[in-house]
This record gives C-alpha cells, structure tokens and sequence, in this order.
C-alpha cells in the first residue's frame, strides 16, 4: 500500500478514539462532522448506543427496521420541516445549521477508526472503517463485526 493517507468522505462520518481499556472493555471518545464537543463512551456497547442515538438524531443512514416499543406511550420525535427545509434531508439540515468539521485528523491513545454506516438494514449496520493508525480501510457486514475489527486492531 502506498504512504497515502486513507479517507473517508460521507455525511455520517465518526470519528471513534479509543483511549484506555478497563476490565476489558474500551473507553474513549466519539467525534463528528456537526459539534465541536465529543461525546464520552464507556464500553463498547455503550459506543453502539451512542452512535445508533447519532444515526436517528441525523436520520442517516435510515433504519431499516422500525424501533420496537413495549410500552404504550406514543412518541413522536420527528422535528417539524420548515417552508425553507423544502426537500432536504435531516442531515443537511443539521449541516447547514452547526456546519462540518474534520474528523479524520482525532486521535485515540489506543487506537483511532473513522467509521462509515452506509446502511443500516437487517437490524444491524454495513459500512466501511479505516483503522487510522495502520492506514487500513476494511469493510463491515454487522455492528459485531465491526467491534471485532476494533478489538482485533486494538489488542495486536
């Protein structure tokens, strides 16, 4: 592979920084294109949680499965559109209110992945990750493959 630098272009792009490991499960920090502030995450499953909260927040990548709700409240987080949304998606709204950052420049004391979801079918996601500190690009067919991918390059 060349010294190029691998990278990833898309609308969802997260940035995730593993800092530390604690009884075997990953700490770090979460960055993305629309705040300037990363959110912390405890766990891996806690990682999970908070960039699935990021992906309804944006609406983007849409689920392809609709959420189940055992109880009988009904909620309804859908943001009103304005006149001048028009046609846009949710995500571009969002853009055009906080703006894009760079991402791709964070880094992790462990270990640095920029991950793409590019679908978010068959209750899971597929996309795309690059493992910054080895300029690897690998692709992902599950959220659990991707915690392998992660757990393999963190603990080589």
């Amino acid at each position: 592979m060349s010294d190029s630098k691998q990278m990833l272009f898309a609308r969802n792009l997260i940035c995730v920084c593993i800092d530390d490991n604690k009884d075997a499960d990953y700490q770090g920090l979460i960055y993305h294109q629309y705040a300037d502030e990363p959110i912390s995450f405890d766990g891996i499953a806690n990682l999970i949680l908070e960039m699935e909260n990021l992906f309804d927040e944006w609406d983007f990548p849409q689920r392809g499965l609709a959420e189940r709700k055992f109880d009988k409240k009904k909620e309804n987080h859908k943001r009103p559109i304005s006149e001048t949304d028009g046609d846009k998606l949710k995500i571009e709204i969002i853009s055009d209110a906080h703006g894009t950052r760079n991402v791709q420049n964070k880094k992790g004391k462990l270990g640095t992945f920029v991950i793409q979801v590019v679908y978010r079918q068959d209750a899971s996601w597929q996309g795309h990750v690059i493992y910054q500190e080895e300029n690897e690009k690998l692709d992902f067919n599950s959220a659990l493959e991707l915690i392998k991918i992660i757990d393999r390059a963190v603990t080589k």
